[in-house]
């Protein structure tokens, strides 16, 4: 796989004097795992606020693994509960895009970092199966910017 975890090298370098982490990626082509990677990165203890009943409360972003708009309401699912946003359905498209979050359709949003499967599904669409074994249908409109985020053709 050209570009991919084939060839990835690691280097780590202890800089005493320096006063943020650095990560520095090179590379010979920006493509869908370098896009990956750096999700990856980024999404390490990111957290959103988030109802928990009458509460407020942090939520990791790798915990989500898709959000739903019901009825004007955002819907955050993760393996464990479901929570209520306070944020527009692309509101959080825009916020989550950089962190492998995509729009599934209309009314979803996926986070591509918990999807255990897709498939070819009836219509053009794919059918995603999340690491909890949730089905998720993505609409035609929204199944070829999935699998070029994903780097398959």
């Amino acid at each position: 796989m050209k570009g991919g975890i084939e060839h990835l090298q690691i280097e780590i370098e202890i800089e005493e004097n320096l006063e943020d982490t650095q990560i520095i990626i090179k590379c010979r082509e920006k493509n869908a795992f370098i896009d990956r990677l750096v999700a990856a990165l980024k999404i390490i203890d990111k957290k959103i606020m988030v109802f928990n009943g009458d509460d407020i409360t942090p939520i990791n972003l790798k915990e989500i693994l898709y959000i739903e708009s019901v009825d004007g309401k955002c819907f955050i699912y993760t393996a464990k509960q479901i929570y209520e946003s306070y944020h527009k359905l692309y509101e959080l498209e825009e916020q989550l895009g950089e962190y492998m979050f995509v729009r599934i359709s209309k009314s979803g949003i996926v986070n591509l970092k918990n999807i255990l499967s897709i498939k070819a599904y009836i219509n053009r669409r794919l059918l995603i199966t999340m690491n909890n074994k949730e089905q998720l249908i993505v609409s035609r409109q929204y199944a070829g910017g999935i699998k070029k985020l994903l780097g398959v053709k």
